[in-house]
């Protein structure tokens, strides 16, 4: 077997779970969108407005704790098992005060939601969403470390079914809470909200129970002698995921930030906007898993000091990973209609949504490449580039061309919702290549 076909291999192993899981966690968001958009217009709009809140805000205190997979995976590397279970205790310990700041955020920006000048009825579907789902917040930031940890020590596998068991579960009980079935209330897009909110908690514990009793890592007592906090360790953590938090923030504003602002085009926008974004977004948790894998196996072999091992898995992940893109984008292109049209069967919905899934075909590659010099880039612990690149690409350049290009052009296909995406468009190729140029750089200096 070649060296290349080697690598490929054992990034696979490490890689294919990961995207799975990011696809069946994809799946859930998926799922709720189905379903409310078979509720009703109204449903969907208003899932699609709290949806985007939450994202914005839980996904960047989600960010923070994204750092201790690399952290984690350089001490297994190192076979140094002490400072592996300091990590992981005090990553719990900072993920669990970002929980509890995520629910007293999600809460307050639901009260503020109701004041925003939205539609009425959707504003208050979608505030009806956000102080169901702000339960899941804690679980779901202390996630990032449980997670992390148990991808880190090479259980992808792992994680994987406990995220495919939530996935199939979500399915009925997203029915049964939307639709008011098998004794259930009808709660329509809030019902997909608590549905997330209870599997959240149950995928913390099952994540938990893994770390402690798999057998694989059972020997290390991960839990074993939990340690108060330790601030010098805590703030250590958070300087290296503050950044991730913020890359993933800045990221998060832009597409959320763009579904908020074509909601006040009305249910029909608003509703094509979330299914095209549903599905577009479905090939980039492919493009993240890919990417894990990529900071997994390269964070072993720095902590091994495997330097050359290191760049060359961060090479081939990063150029398969965009292989990959190119085939996603050619498929979105063809089965663009068929694809829409199995979340709604509202024509003006459906149409629009196909209209917007051609950008989104276009910024596969450039989105995908984000994602995959991003993860390289964590794996060298350099988590500040990416916002710094990311703050311009998406709030100097991209903004400004979604709010002109949106609100104040006249030209068909750019006006209007469709200025948001090919401000998106925009955003991502230079933030993408931009990205590239620094990851190609560090490839360069010495460790």
């Amino acid at each position: 077997m070649s060296k290349l076909s080697t690598e490929i291999h054992s990034l696979s192993r490490l890689a294919l779970p990961v995207a799975l899981s990011q696809l069946a966690i994809m799946g859930m968001g998926i799922t709720d969108v189905l379903l409310a958009g078979h509720a009703g217009t109204d449903e969907l709009a208003g899932l699609s407005l709290g949806a985007n809140i939450w994202c914005v805000t839980i996904l960047f205190f989600f960010g923070i704790g994204l750092i201790t997979q690399a952290l984690v995976g350089r001490y297994y590397g190192a076979n140094d098992m002490q400072s592996l279970r300091q990590q992981v205790h005090q990553s719990l310990w900072l993920t669990l005060v970002c929980g509890l700041l995520g629910v007293l955020t999600i809460l307050l920006a639901a009260e503020v939601l109701l004041i925003s000048g939205f539609e009425p009825v959707m504003a208050g579907r979608a505030h009806d969403y956000l102080q169901a789902i702000a339960w899941g917040a804690v679980p779901m930031t202390m996630l990032a470390a449980l997670r992390g940890s148990l991808e880190a020590m090479n259980l992808t596998q792992s994680v994987f079914w406990i995220n495919f068991l939530i996935f199939l579960i979500n399915i009925p009980l997203d029915y049964a809470l939307v639709y008011g079935v098998w004794g259930m209330p009808k709660l329509g897009a809030e019902g997909c909200a608590w549905a997330t909110a209870i599997l959240l908690w149950a995928g913390f514990f099952a994540s938990a129970a893994m770390l402690q009793w798999h057998k694989k890592i059972r020997h290390l007592q991960v839990f074993k002698d939990f340690s108060a906090p330790d601030m010098t360790v805590i703030l250590s953590t958070l300087k290296l995921g503050f950044p991730i938090g913020l890359s993933v923030l800045i990221e998060m504003s832009m597409f959320a930030g763009a579904g908020m602002m074509i909601a006040y085009f009305g249910p029909v926008a608003a509703a094509a906007n979330s299914i095209a974004i549903s599905i577009a977004s479905a090939s980039f948790m492919i493009y993240l898993g890919f990417s894990a894998g990529v900071t997994i196996r390269a964070s072993q072999q720095l902590g091994a000091k495997h330097y050359e091992g290191a760049r060359y898995s961060v090479k081939v992940g990063t150029s398969f990973n965009v292989l990959l893109a190119l085939v996603l984008s050619f498929v979105f292109w063809i089965f663009r209609e068929p694809l829409v049209s199995l979340y709604s069967d509202d024509a003006e919905v459906v149409y629009l949504a196909a209209q917007l899934l051609l950008l989104g075909a276009a910024f596969q590659v450039v989105d995908c490449l984000q994602a995959a010099t991003i993860a390289a880039l964590r794996a060298y612990h350099d988590t500040i580039s990416a916002p710094k690149i990311q703050m311009i690409a998406y709030w100097l350049i991209g903004l400004p061309i979604a709010i002109v290009l949106g609100f104040y052009s006249d030209i068909p296909g750019i006006s209007g919702p469709y200025g948001f995406w090919i401000a998106m468009l925009v955003s991502l190729s230079i933030s993408g290549l931009w990205l590239l140029r620094r990851l190609l750089k560090v490839l360069k200096e010495p460790v």
